[in-house]
């Protein structure tokens, strides 16, 4: 599924030597990978040691988990259903997962934490940023995330990633420390794609995480900060090393918002 050989970018500074695949976090069975003649075959040291997770941030990771979401897709040319992760962007119950979770679907339904399930349709999707919102058809009754509309300016910094358990088959808080700023990241074309699955062939301007696995339903998850407000979404993983990579939310939140106020 991931090529071994695949190298992962990680910086503009002294590099050191590393061995692992980058994979989009797409939610079938086959996974996008990165291009090794386009990177660097180094990696920098981090400018300090990561920052332990502080147990005020692991308890407002729990106290949000209540606006993560798991989104259900039934895939277009397909009988198979995937799972992934989607958080509640604002007070009409608007959901915000990756563009490629709901890639080629010819029907999403989306479950809270209380098992509530309903039929969602797609206000807005941008397959080049790979963001997506979604509407329940009937609001559910879960909590609005907040949202930090600053730009991260500082590493590294501590974060932890949100995600739907039932989606991941693992837990849903993953401890995380950011640990570089506007990653360009290219994928190796044609790299394990489905058929109508869709996403740009070099994600730009990421956030850089290393901590905990990620794995494939983190898809589309909130990247919170020490406040508990979203800074990211979850997008990208190595499946070799505790690399990952998520879209700063304050680069797409204006395309977010303008979905959910004409929807």
């Amino acid at each position: 599924m991931f090529r071994p050989e695949a190298v992962l970018r990680a910086g503009v500074a002294i590099f050191a030597l590393i061995a692992a695949g980058l994979a989009a976090l797409l939610i079938t069975a086959h996974i996008e990978t990165v291009d090794p003649s386009k990177l660097p075959a180094v990696r920098p040291p981090k400018a300090s040691a990561p920052t332990p997770v502080p147990s005020p941030l692991t308890d407002l990771g729990r106290a949000d988990l209540g606006g993560v979401v798991t989104i259900q897709v039934e895939v277009q040319l397909s009988n198979a259903e995937s799972l992934g992760t989607g958080w509640i962007f604002d007070s009409r119950g608007d959901i915000v997962t990756n563009a490629h979770v709901i890639s080629g679907h010819v029907a999403i339904r989306v479950t809270d934490r209380d098992d509530r399930t309903a039929v969602a349709v797609v206000l807005g999707t941008d397959a080049t940023a790979d963001i997506a919102l979604l509407r329940p058809e009937g609001v559910l009754p879960a909590q609005e995330l907040p949202v930090d509309a600053t730009a991260l300016v500082k590493v590294p910094a501590s974060v932890i990633a949100l995600a739907s358990s039932t989606a991941t088959g693992h837990g849903d808080m993953t401890p995380e420390t950011v640990i570089a700023l506007h990653e360009d990241v290219p994928l190796a074309p044609n790299g394990g794609v489905n058929q109508g699955q869709v996403g740009p062939q070099v994600y730009n301007d990421m956030l850089h995480l290393e901590g905990e696995h990620i794995y494939e339903g983190n898809s589309g998850g909130p990247v919170l900060d020490a406040t508990g407000h979203v800074v990211g979404i979850l997008t990208l993983a190595s499946p070799g090393s505790p690399d990952a990579y998520a879209i700063p939310i304050s680069r797409v939140l204006a395309e977010l918002t303008r979905w959910s106020q004409s929807g």
